[in-house]
């Protein structure tokens, strides 16, 4: 059985902020729903469209998820402390939430380490190398890369031609946010240093894993195995 894509349609950075904002409400499932789609439907026509756009969405930050629960606490977080963390917050749920987003980001960054360009045909057959070539891959590919750019993580040189959009993280939190995050999706419970500092999916940032903050930091427990220090999640009770 092949591996479910999920990831649909395009998502806007301004949509991706009001179902956080809605978050604030304590709004029950129908009237979260409700307030999603009146929203939506002023650039959505289509009752399908904004049906799965908004599915989405709510998958990423509304329907309960306890592998999230952390997660989501610390993003929005960042998100109430300064709008400017919108990048960070929504790349990190997408990822954590759509193992589709996190290979094609894997990619993109691993093609970027060669090139400052990359093609679209590069990425689709490096794609369809993991997840076999599917009309519902295919579509998905073209979503994904809007949602990136609409998230001005790339930007378009010409038709099928990309670069990345580089943002560089100066604040320890979001810098803990991203290593949370790579935690989450990797799933493989230690990581080392050097694992956290090469996290190709995430391509857009510049960020920083440094000793100390992990040290300091509460989401994560620090142990010494073999002479090397390795991080883990700090277990919830």
């Amino acid at each position: 059985m092949g591996k479910m894509i999920g990831l649909s349609r395009n998502l806007k950075m301004t949509w991706l902020n009001k179902a956080v904002e809605l978050l604030s409400g304590n709004l029950s499932e129908k009237e979260y729903k409700d307030k999603l789609n009146e929203y939506l439907s002023f650039e959505i026509k289509s009752p399908t469209n904004l049906r799965k756009t908004r599915e989405i969405l709510m998958s990423l930050w509304y329907y309960e998820n306890s592998e999230l629960q952390s997660l989501r606490a610390q993003a929005w977080s960042l998100l109430k402390k300064d709008p400017d963390n919108a990048l960070a917050a929504h790349w990190s749920i997408i990822l954590a939430t759509y193992p589709i987003f996190v290979d094609v980001s894997r990619i993109i960054g691993k093609l970027s380490e060669f090139e400052e360009e990359f093609t679209l045909r590069q990425l689709k057959q490096k794609l369809f190398d993991e997840w076999g070539e599917r009309a519902t891959l295919f579509h998905s590919i073209d979503k994904i890369i809007a949602t990136m750019k609409a998230m001005d993580a790339l930007r378009a040189e010409k038709p099928g031609h990309y670069t990345i959009v580089r943002h560089e993280v100066r604040d320890n939190e979001i810098n803990a946010l991203l290593a949370s995050t790579g935690m989450t999706v990797e799933d493989k419970g230690n990581f080392t240093l050097q694992d956290l500092r090469s996290m190709s999916y995430m391509f857009p940032f510049k960020y920083q894993i440094e000793r100390d903050m992990l040290m300091t930091n509460h989401e994560f427990t620090i142990t010494n195995i073999g002479g090397e220090m390795m991080v883990s999640l700090t277990a919830s009770l």
